[in-house]
């Protein structure tokens, strides 16, 4: 069996994974990389760390197999198209979670660039729970703070330990609003694409019916009674999906 190769998303870590991977078949490996700026790395603060080429790279390292289940969450679901479009034969199956593939026109992405650089700023002027404050009011995001107190309590203990300035600096460069466009190489993408969305996620699932019309080997799972974070909120459904 191939190797899966789990990206999680921003403000996450490998960690978010863990429920996961125990639910996954013994003979299944999981990878899951934490990204610069977050878990291990949250320290980091070369510029050049957190350049989209160097998040491949970490993604390159982690891929120990000829091919591998690509799965990536929200940032890292965009991170797992950059590698898929760049490396396809390598990539058996790809999971992508509450996942976009950017923004489709220059202006687009402009205006994202330009209020992700204020929520940077944001984050370094005010600190975490001012930034979790906000973030955390988003709809999407509610049936996640649902979760009983023994799984949200480490999740949110996990967030509180990242360094506002990784934070900042991943927003900075590999943010929506950073990342070029990649609904033109969808259509490239001849392995077969899980698209995952919670059911109160109206905009991502949204755009996965969107992207499944230009993906040849498209699928949609919508989750009941999930939201944005899927892998967190209902662990043991990705990991049936993923076998």
């Amino acid at each position: 069996m191939n190797t899966i190769v789990a990206l999680h998303g921003f403000t996450g870590e490998s960690a978010d994974f863990g429920l996961i991977r125990a639910c996954l078949p013994a003979e299944r490996t999981l990878h899951a990389p934490d990204l610069p700026g977050h878990g291990a790395l949250r320290h980091q603060r070369d510029p050049r760390d957190y350049s989209l080429e160097a998040h491949l790279e970490l993604i390159t390292q982690a891929a120990t197999s000829p091919q591998i289940t690509l799965l990536g969450y929200s940032l890292g679901g965009r991170l797992a198209l950059h590698w898929a479009v760049a490396h396809p034969e390598r990539v058996a199956r790809l999971v992508l979670i509450g996942a976009s593939p950017g923004l489709d026109t220059a202006s687009e992405r402009e205006e994202r660039r330009l209020a992700d650089a204020t929520l940077a700023d944001f984050i370094r002027t005010r600190g975490l729970d001012a930034f979790f404050k906000y973030w955390h009011n988003q709809t999407f995001f509610q049936p996640l703070l649902k979760l009983p107190s023994d799984r949200l309590d480490p999740l949110l203990a996990r967030r509180h330990r990242n360094d506002p300035e990784g934070l900042a600096l991943s927003l900075g460069h590999v943010g929506t609003g950073a990342l070029p466009s990649l609904w033109p190489r969808l259509k490239e993408l001849r392995c077969p694409v899980d698209l995952v969305t919670g059911e109160h996620d109206e905009k991502f699932t949204r755009l996965a019916r969107e992207m499944g019309a230009h993906l040849p080997k498209a699928r949609l799972s919508v989750i009941e009674d999930a939201g944005h974070a899927v892998h967190l909120e209902r662990p043991e459904d990705v990991a049936m999906l993923l076998g």
